[in-house]
Protein backbone atom coordinates (compact mmCIF):
# COMPACT_ATOMS: atom_id res chain seq x y z
CA UNK A 1 0.00 0.00 0.00
CA UNK A 2 1.12 3.49 -0.80
CA UNK A 3 0.05 6.59 1.07
CA UNK A 4 -0.68 9.63 -1.06
CA UNK A 5 -1.69 12.54 1.13
CA UNK A 6 -4.94 11.64 2.82
CA UNK A 7 -5.97 8.96 0.33
CA UNK A 8 -4.34 5.58 0.77
CA UNK A 9 -3.78 3.81 -2.55
CA UNK A 10 -3.74 0.06 -3.14
CA UNK A 11 -2.54 -1.85 -6.17
CA UNK A 12 -4.97 -4.18 -7.91
CA UNK A 13 -4.74 -6.17 -11.12
CA UNK A 14 -7.48 -4.98 -13.48
CA UNK A 15 -7.80 -7.06 -16.65
CA UNK A 16 -4.13 -8.01 -16.49
CA UNK A 17 -2.77 -4.53 -15.67
CA UNK A 18 -1.48 -3.36 -12.31
CA UNK A 19 -3.27 -0.12 -11.35
CA UNK A 20 -3.49 2.01 -8.22
CA UNK A 21 -6.86 2.97 -6.76
CA UNK A 22 -8.05 4.46 -3.46
CA UNK A 23 -8.33 1.78 -0.75
CA UNK A 24 -11.86 0.57 -0.14
CA UNK A 25 -13.25 2.19 -3.29
CA UNK A 26 -16.18 0.53 -5.01
CA UNK A 27 -14.97 -1.66 -7.88
CA UNK A 28 -17.28 -0.05 -10.48
CA UNK A 29 -15.82 3.38 -9.64
CA UNK A 30 -12.24 2.06 -9.40
CA UNK A 31 -12.45 0.49 -12.86
CA UNK A 32 -13.90 3.71 -14.30
CA UNK A 33 -10.87 5.64 -12.98
CA UNK A 34 -8.75 3.57 -15.37
CA UNK A 35 -11.05 3.68 -18.40
CA UNK A 36 -12.74 0.31 -17.83
CA UNK A 37 -16.51 0.65 -17.87
CA UNK A 38 -18.30 -2.02 -15.89
CA UNK A 39 -21.89 -1.85 -17.15
CA UNK A 40 -24.54 -1.26 -14.50
CA UNK A 41 -28.11 -0.06 -14.11
CA UNK A 42 -28.92 -0.09 -10.41
CA UNK A 43 -25.62 1.27 -9.05
CA UNK A 44 -25.28 4.98 -8.34
CA UNK A 45 -22.40 6.38 -6.25
CA UNK A 46 -24.75 8.58 -4.18
CA UNK A 47 -27.20 5.78 -3.32
CA UNK A 48 -26.97 2.61 -1.25
CA UNK A 49 -25.93 -0.53 -3.11
CA UNK A 50 -28.87 -2.64 -4.28
CA UNK A 51 -27.07 -5.12 -6.54
CA UNK A 52 -30.28 -6.24 -8.20
CA UNK A 53 -29.58 -5.68 -11.91
CA UNK A 54 -26.51 -8.00 -11.96
CA UNK A 55 -25.02 -6.28 -15.03
CA UNK A 56 -21.82 -5.47 -13.14
CA UNK A 57 -20.77 -9.11 -12.75
CA UNK A 58 -17.00 -9.59 -12.70
CA UNK A 59 -14.51 -12.34 -11.89
CA UNK A 60 -12.51 -11.60 -8.77
CA UNK A 61 -9.68 -13.18 -6.83
CA UNK A 62 -7.41 -12.26 -3.95
CA UNK A 63 -3.94 -13.40 -2.89
CA UNK A 64 -4.13 -16.66 -0.95
CA UNK A 65 -2.74 -16.93 2.58
CA UNK A 66 -1.75 -19.91 4.69
CA UNK A 67 -4.46 -20.38 7.34
CA UNK A 68 -2.04 -21.30 10.10
CA UNK A 69 0.72 -18.76 9.57
CA UNK A 70 -1.05 -15.99 7.64
CA UNK A 71 1.88 -15.97 5.19
CA UNK A 72 1.21 -15.40 1.49
CA UNK A 73 1.09 -18.56 -0.61
CA UNK A 74 3.37 -18.15 -3.63
CA UNK A 75 3.49 -19.70 -7.08
CA UNK A 76 6.70 -21.37 -8.28
CA UNK A 77 7.81 -18.08 -9.86
CA UNK A 78 7.42 -16.26 -6.53
CA UNK A 79 4.26 -14.37 -7.46
CA UNK A 80 1.28 -14.52 -5.10
CA UNK A 81 -1.13 -17.38 -5.75
CA UNK A 82 -4.59 -15.98 -6.49
CA UNK A 83 -7.70 -17.62 -5.09
CA UNK A 84 -10.48 -16.92 -7.58
CA UNK A 85 -14.08 -16.78 -6.41
CA UNK A 86 -15.80 -19.76 -8.10
CA UNK A 87 -18.60 -17.71 -9.73
CA UNK A 88 -18.85 -14.11 -10.93
CA UNK A 89 -19.67 -11.53 -8.25
CA UNK A 90 -21.34 -8.14 -8.54
CA UNK A 91 -18.82 -5.32 -8.82
CA UNK A 92 -21.10 -2.69 -7.30
CA UNK A 93 -21.03 -4.44 -3.91
CA UNK A 94 -17.30 -5.23 -4.00
CA UNK A 95 -14.69 -2.87 -2.59
CA UNK A 96 -11.08 -3.05 -3.74
CA UNK A 97 -8.45 -4.60 -1.52
CA UNK A 98 -4.66 -4.87 -1.87
CA UNK A 99 -3.56 -7.40 -4.48
CA UNK A 100 -7.08 -8.06 -5.74
CA UNK A 101 -7.32 -9.45 -9.27
CA UNK A 102 -10.34 -8.43 -11.34
CA UNK A 103 -11.42 -9.59 -14.78
CA UNK A 104 -14.27 -7.64 -16.34
CA UNK A 105 -14.02 -9.07 -19.87
CA UNK A 106 -13.66 -12.86 -19.61
CA UNK A 107 -15.82 -15.10 -21.80
CA UNK A 108 -17.67 -16.22 -18.67
CA UNK A 109 -18.47 -12.62 -17.68
CA UNK A 110 -19.54 -11.76 -21.24
CA UNK A 111 -21.85 -14.79 -21.31
CA UNK A 112 -23.39 -13.77 -17.99
CA UNK A 113 -24.03 -10.23 -19.25
CA UNK A 114 -25.65 -11.55 -22.42
CA UNK A 115 -28.01 -13.68 -20.32
CA UNK A 116 -28.83 -10.76 -18.03
CA UNK A 117 -29.58 -8.48 -20.98
CA UNK A 118 -31.82 -11.14 -22.48
CA UNK A 119 -33.66 -11.46 -19.16
CA UNK A 120 -34.08 -7.68 -18.78
CA UNK A 121 -35.50 -7.43 -22.30
CA UNK A 122 -37.96 -10.33 -21.95
CA UNK A 123 -40.88 -8.05 -21.18
CA UNK A 124 -39.43 -4.75 -22.30
CA UNK A 125 -41.07 -3.28 -25.41
CA UNK A 126 -38.69 -3.29 -28.37
CA UNK A 127 -39.98 -0.07 -29.88
CA UNK A 128 -36.82 2.01 -29.48
CA UNK A 129 -37.42 4.25 -32.54
CA UNK A 130 -40.63 5.70 -31.03
CA UNK A 131 -39.46 5.79 -27.41
CA UNK A 132 -38.81 9.19 -25.80
CA UNK A 133 -35.40 7.95 -24.63
CA UNK A 134 -34.25 6.62 -28.02
CA UNK A 135 -30.58 7.36 -28.52
CA UNK A 136 -30.13 8.36 -24.86
CA UNK A 137 -31.01 5.03 -23.26
CA UNK A 138 -28.51 2.94 -21.30
CA UNK A 139 -30.68 -0.15 -21.81
CA UNK A 140 -30.47 0.37 -25.57
CA UNK A 141 -26.70 1.02 -25.44
CA UNK A 142 -25.96 -1.98 -23.23
CA UNK A 143 -28.24 -4.24 -25.30
CA UNK A 144 -26.11 -3.32 -28.31
CA UNK A 145 -22.76 -3.55 -26.50
CA UNK A 146 -23.36 -6.53 -24.21
CA UNK A 147 -26.45 -8.34 -25.51
CA UNK A 148 -26.73 -11.40 -27.73
CA UNK A 149 -28.40 -9.50 -30.56
CA UNK A 150 -31.31 -11.94 -30.56
CA UNK A 151 -33.71 -13.50 -28.10
CA UNK A 152 -34.29 -17.19 -27.59
CA UNK A 153 -37.85 -16.43 -26.45
CA UNK A 154 -40.85 -15.70 -28.64
CA UNK A 155 -43.46 -15.21 -25.91
CA UNK A 156 -45.82 -12.28 -26.03
CA UNK A 157 -44.61 -9.38 -23.91
CA UNK A 158 -46.53 -8.33 -20.80
CA UNK A 159 -48.55 -5.17 -21.25
CA UNK A 160 -48.36 -2.89 -18.22
CA UNK A 161 -49.73 0.56 -17.33
CA UNK A 162 -48.08 3.33 -19.35
CA UNK A 163 -48.63 6.47 -17.27
CA UNK A 164 -49.15 6.01 -13.56
CA UNK A 165 -49.03 9.37 -11.77
CA UNK A 166 -46.98 9.07 -8.59
CA UNK A 167 -47.00 12.76 -7.79
CA UNK A 168 -47.14 16.18 -9.40
CA UNK A 169 -43.80 15.67 -11.19
CA UNK A 170 -43.38 11.89 -11.34
CA UNK A 171 -45.00 9.54 -13.83
CA UNK A 172 -44.21 5.82 -13.92
CA UNK A 173 -44.13 3.89 -17.18
CA UNK A 174 -44.31 0.28 -15.97
CA UNK A 175 -43.51 -1.11 -19.42
CA UNK A 176 -40.11 0.61 -19.38
CA UNK A 177 -39.20 -0.23 -15.77
CA UNK A 178 -36.40 -2.79 -15.39
CA UNK A 179 -36.70 -2.91 -11.58
CA UNK A 180 -33.31 -1.31 -10.89
CA UNK A 181 -34.78 0.37 -7.75
CA UNK A 182 -32.89 3.64 -8.30
CA UNK A 183 -36.09 5.69 -8.06
CA UNK A 184 -37.11 3.94 -4.85
CA UNK A 185 -33.71 4.45 -3.23
CA UNK A 186 -33.61 8.08 -4.37
CA UNK A 187 -37.02 8.82 -2.87
CA UNK A 188 -36.07 7.13 0.42
CA UNK A 189 -32.45 8.23 0.79
CA UNK A 190 -32.21 11.61 -0.93
CA UNK A 191 -35.71 13.08 -1.10
CA UNK A 192 -36.61 11.50 2.29
CA UNK A 193 -40.12 10.93 0.93
CA UNK A 194 -41.04 7.25 0.72
CA UNK A 195 -43.67 7.89 -1.96
CA UNK A 196 -42.74 4.79 -3.96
Amino acid sequence: MISSGKKELVTINLNGKEVEVPAGMNLVDAAALHGNEIPHYCYHPQLSVAGNCRMCLIEMGTPMRDRASGEAILNEDGSPKIGWVPKPVIGCATNVSPGMHVNTESENVKGCREGIMEFLLLNHPLDCPICDQAGECRLQEFATDYGRGYSRYAERKNVKPKRTRLGPRVTLDDERCILCSRCIRFSQEVAKDDVL
